[in-house]
């Protein structure tokens, strides 16, 4: 069952119609199956191949499996390359049943995987839109967001960096430290943290502005920075320490309480999130009521070598 992609991004019901041979074709060569799909309101023919009709909602499917290969952009030109796609796989399936060349089980077997597989992207993406409602995201915001970082700090640092260049030469490392003792001696004088970045830090990003590393909490700085930065208390530098890629010297600037993000900048991101436990969620109670026999991991358990779980 391909439950990932469903997880990752949460799209509306596409409304067309399996058709032409042409999207069988595209499995076979490894396509992804379309959504169970709904036959359109108004579905016209837009070619009849030896009395077969393609039809527009052929060309949707079409689109929908093997469309993100094409390179053709231009609405036209790509409508005519996906009809040629159709027509073309309608011929050739034609010829591989003249030639006796098809192998029926092997294309049954690949109908039925794209069939279990379009009903089930069909059913996740509607439990999916039936679970995001403006309680559900509400009460995801508050569990989720406000909650997580209700009590998490902020901190406000600036930094001075000395990089190691090449890495793991221990020359370049003992050069960096020695920069790094260097500017702490002028900190230690009293010059400016900032003057001192502006003359000596090796981060180009950071030095333009007086070593200003913004607002980080605890994740997003890296384990080195954060057991250093958290011991500081405000307006104190640190001593000089090493990292994988320099040596640096920390100052914090100021501390504040993280502020959740606001309810209606997250939107989309809560509705995904509340989808997708909705989805996992059912996943996880049918496997937990069906009965799966694995006879294969039963066969290897008798030679010692797995176990069924």
């Amino acid at each position: 069952m391909n439950v990932l992609p469903v997880f990752r991004t949460h799209r509306p019901v596409t409304r067309a119609r399996a058709g032409a041979a042409t999207v069988w074709l595209a499995l076979m060569l490894g396509a992804g199956a379309p959504a169970l799909a709904q036959s359109a309101p108004t579905d016209a023919v837009v070619a009849v191949v030896n009395g077969n009709k393609i039809l527009e909602s052929d060309l949707q499917v079409a689109d929908e499996v093997i469309g993100r290969n094409l390179l053709v952009r231009e609405p036209v030109e790509r409508r005519e390359t996906l009809l040629k796609l159709v027509i073309d796989g309608m011929l050739l399936s034609q010829v591989a049943k003249d030639r006796h060349i098809a192998d029926e089980a092997d294309l049954q077997r690949r109908a039925t995987f794209a069939r279990n597989q379009g009903l089930s992207n069909h059913l996740l993406t509607v439990i999916g839109e039936r679970a995001v409602t403006e309680d559900a995201m509400r009460k995801a915001y508050e569990e989720v967001v406000v909650k997580g970082v209700a009590t998490e700090p902020e901190l406000h640092l600036r930094h001075l960096v000395f990089m190691i260049a090449p890495p793991g030469d221990e020359a370049a490392v003992k050069s960096a430290e020695q920069k790094a003792r260097t500017a702490m001696e002028r900190i230690n004088k009293g010059e400016d943290f900032t003057i001192i970045v502006g003359e000596m830090s090796e981060d180009p990003v950071t030095k333009a502005r007086g070593g200003d590393y913004d607002w980080r909490a605890r994740g997003e700085m890296g384990k080195e920075y954060a057991d250093v930065a958290f011991k500081l208390k405000k307006g104190e530098v640190s001593a000089p320490f090493k990292t994988a890629v320099g040596w640096h010297i920390l100052k914090l600037d100021d501390t504040r309480t993280r502020k959740p993000a606001d309810y209606d900048k997250i939107r989309d991101r809560l509705a995904a999130l509340v989808a997708s436990a909705a989805q996992m969620e059912l996943v996880d109670k049918v496997r937990a009521e069906a009965k799966i026999e694995r006879p294969d991991q039963a066969n290897a358990a008798d030679k010692g070598t797995a176990s069924i779980r």
